[in-house]
């Protein structure tokens, strides 16, 4: 059985997608023109006719997707395919020009049978949905890496402008159909052209009346144009005001934070540097992270995911830390799902001389500065990457350095209590639990801040 999802059968829907467009805009011109075409171009379309030939046999043999789960069983396949897109891929697919003598008995003309093709046209929908997604390499026997390489948004305004050209183009055809004496002086071209104004100007429900219907068949056909039209031109409306709402919606929920938090610092009168403040950790909070709050991500994702998301996301930065890189990768998940992620502006002190140490911090963005306040001297600037405040941590002595901000920083923090309740998990890994001191330092030192 075929996955649905390989590469190369996507790449075969493309080819069948462009083959079936060429088919709805060249059809509808050979009917209407009335021209023959050349030896090269027909064999070219014998071509396209072998492979639509061919896709009726791998669509026996492709597997489908039935509420996620891959359908691989030959007659379910050929059940579904049977009553669903069989007849319109054979009729589409047959040689009628093959056998023209017969056809042309009974139907007349073997080109008007042509029009049997634009049937495949249907498909283009399914063929769209099919290459919005692009599959990247095998993992396994039935599952692949996808990648979506077009957005919803995207994805809509593209199907949207192709089939509303292809009915624009249908409705002229129809047009030069219905008044064969249209423009009859000038060249295909002119004339095609014409109508397709026509077309347009219509269907967008504009109509200058330059050109105008001469007949009752011509005067029923504009009505029902004009009817398809105002159906078209409300779609339009309906799409281009969604597409325009959604392009870029956590930009318009953040300018609709930003104006809250404009209110609420007018209402509390806040001093201008903290206003500016303020505003500036949500300016930051959006050029770093566009707005996303990780909290309610995290909340509403199963712990398996979750756990995987975190040990892939913070793989590196545990293994920077020389205690953790020689243990297992058991305990760097149990670590990874522990980590908090928490931000400081520009001037924030992280941690002061003298603190208790709760936590251990790893650098995601931005960098920090440890810093002795005595004598006023930068001991060293950590980058994107690194961590500190460890060996406070498990000393479980007081902070004898500082740590301040000195860019915005995205960083994540792992807190004693977690660190020890993991610790407690792992014996195996022959690590001394570890354990707070006597809390009179603590208290101590409590007493001493509050001086």
């Amino acid at each position: 059985m075929i996955h649905p999802d390989k590469p190369w059968k996507r790449i075969w829907d493309l080819i069948t997608f462009c083959a079936t467009t060429y088919f709805a805009i060249e059809v509808p011109l050979r009917i209407v023109f009335d021209y023959k075409i050349g030896t090269q171009i027909a064999l070219y379309e014998r071509i396209i006719q072998i492979l639509f030939g061919i896709d009726i046999i791998l669509n026996f043999f492709t597997g489908y997707f039935q509420e996620r789960t891959l359908i691989t069983k030959r007659k379910l396949i050929a059940k579904r395919y049977l009553s669903s897109w069989f007849i319109i891929d054979f009729c589409s697919a047959f040689p009628f020009d093959i056998f023209g003598q017969f056809f042309y008995s009974y139907f007349g003309l073997t080109d008007s049978l042509r029009v049997l093709r634009l049937a495949r046209s249907v498909k283009v929908f399914e063929l769209f949905k099919s290459l919005r997604m692009l599959s990247m390499g095998e993992r396994d026997d039935y599952q692949y890496k996808v990648l979506e390489v077009l957005s919803p948004v995207t994805f809509r305004l593209a199907f949207f402008v192709y089939w509303t050209s292809l009915f624009a183009h249908w409705v002229a055809c129809g047009w030069i159909h219905l008044n064969p004496g249209f423009l009859k002086n000038s060249d295909n071209i002119t004339r095609y052209i014409r109508s397709l104004y026509w077309s347009v100007t219509t269907l967008t429900t504009i109509g200058y009346g330059d050109i105008t219907p001469t007949s009752n068949e011509q005067t029923v056909y504009t009505m029902g144009v004009m009817i398809v039209g105002v159906g078209i031109y409300g779609y339009v409306i309906g799409n281009i005001s969604t597409i325009l709402s959604t392009i870029d919606i956590s930009r318009i929920a953040f300018q609709e934070k930003l104006n809250s938090i404009n209110s609420f610092l007018k209402y509390k009168k806040l001093p201008s540097h903290l206003s500016n403040r303020i505003r500036s950790y949500y300016f930051n909070l959006w050029e770093n992270k566009h707005g996303v709050d990780e909290d309610d991500i995290w909340e509403d994702l199963p712990v398996g995911i979750k756990a995987d998301v975190s040990f892939y996301l913070h793989e590196k930065l545990i293994d920077s830390v020389p205690f953790f890189k020689e243990k297992s990768e058991e305990l760097k998940r149990e670590v990874a799902i522990e980590l908090k992620p928490v931000l400081f502006m520009k001037g924030d002190w992280i941690y002061r001389e003298g603190d208790f140490p709760n936590n251990m911090y790893f650098i995601a963005k931005g960098q920090v500065e440890i810093y002795q306040e005595n004598t006023k001297t930068v001991i060293a600037t950590l980058n994107e990457g690194s961590f500190f405040g460890e060996t406070d941590l498990f000393e479980r002595t007081e902070r004898k350095l500082s740590a301040k901000a000195i860019q915005f920083c995205d960083l994540y923090i792992l807190d004693f209590e977690s660190l020890d309740r993991i610790l407690k998990h792992h014996p195996e890994e022959k690590v001394k639990t570890l354990k707070p001191k006597k809390s009179a330092k603590v208290k101590k030192k409590s007493s001493k801040n509050k001086r």
